[in-house]
């Protein structure tokens, strides 16, 4: 395996634990007061939505590629 498959298949597992993480924390987050839910609700859904965008983005493979 080339090092820049090594390197994505590297990237595509932290944004893979990252996404982990993030249901772990949202699952308590839901007995939170209605305005903290809100809260913390657009901020998971920011969260989620950067790392769909960097997973899905061309661009950032083709970045990527031109590291190595």
């Amino acid at each position: 395996m080339s090092t820049k498959e090594v390197y994505k298949q590297k990237v595509k597992t932290e944004l893979e634990r990252v996404q982990a993480k993030l249901a772990e924390f949202e699952a308590p987050e839901k007995s939170l007061s209605a305005d903290t839910h809100i809260k913390h609700a657009n901020q998971f859904d920011n969260l989620k939505e950067k790392i769909d965008v960097t997973k899905t983005n061309k661009d950032f493979w083709d970045l990527l590629r031109y590291c190595f």
